[in-house]
């Protein structure tokens, strides 16, 4: 399937949605590890494999390159349940299949509150990804289609947006884990991308950069930008 999805960065103390969302639907607590080859070859492919256990389930999941809607990243995903926690790569479609052993490459712990609305999911998660010693936050609400359609997706993130101070996100658990461990960035090339990645801890954050990019999007974003307010969610999602 493909996953129409938009990732916002929050900025500041972990927000209370319940107010803009209504009651919680649940609370989980997962771990997710993710594996590619020494050299890299699934990242190489823009694809990222990863096990999640929740509880007692546990999942193998592919996420591959898909055609960007208004320049965020979109994903094609595939899904298997597991018996164990290891890899089954008979499963892996051509565009993952690739030479050399697969290992782990970074792990994460998230603490994940869901919220599911008629057609949409909102999740936020929380914690860290973790490479040895090097430690990069995750703190970021995902607003997914589940039926009611990107333009559903991109209303409820300008709810949440006017509500929360934050950005449009743009780098992936698994790039942040692959970074950590001395990878390159990725990047798509739009400017919601490269504004997204300038504000981002992991990489900055690179005023000039992030300049660059919001005087792309619109001239109110980057005068926030000029002010160094990495505040750019609601601006950016007006602009759409």
């Amino acid at each position: 399937m493909t996953e129409l999805e938009l990732k916002l960065v929050w900025l500041g103390d972990a927000p209370d949605l319940t107010g803009v969302l209504g009651p919680l639907s649940r609370t989980l607590q997962l771990h997710n590890q993710y594996f590619d080859t020494v050299d890299g070859a699934l990242a190489a492919r823009l694809c990222g494999l990863r096990l999640r256990r929740c509880g007692d389930d546990i999942e193998q999941t592919l996420k591959g390159p898909a055609p960007d809607r208004d320049g965020v990243r979109v994903r094609r995903e595939w899904n298997w349940p597991r018996d164990a926690f290891s890899i089954d790569r008979a499963v892996l479609p051509v565009q993952a299949q690739v030479e050399g052993a697969l290992i782990a490459t970074s792990s994460n712990r998230v603490v994940r509150r869901v919220w599911d609305l008629p057609g949409i999911e909102v999740v936020m998660d929380q914690g860290e990804v973790r490479v040895g010693e090097r430690v990069s936050p995750i703190a970021e609400i995902e607003i997914e289609d589940k039926g009611a359609g990107w333009p559903a997706v991109l209303e409820q993130a300008r709810r949440i947006a006017s509500a929360v101070p934050c950005f449009i996100g743009a780098i992936s658990k698994a790039e942040r884990g692959r970074v950590l461990a001395g990878g390159d960035f990725a990047s798509n090339g739009a400017a919601l991308d490269a504004l997204g990645r300038a504000l981002d801890p992991l990489s900055g954050p690179d005023w000039s950069g992030a300049l660059l990019a919001a005087e792309m999007i619109s001239p109110d974003v980057a005068a926030k930008v000029r002010r160094q307010d990495a505040d750019t969610g609601w601006l950016c999602l007006a602009a759409l």
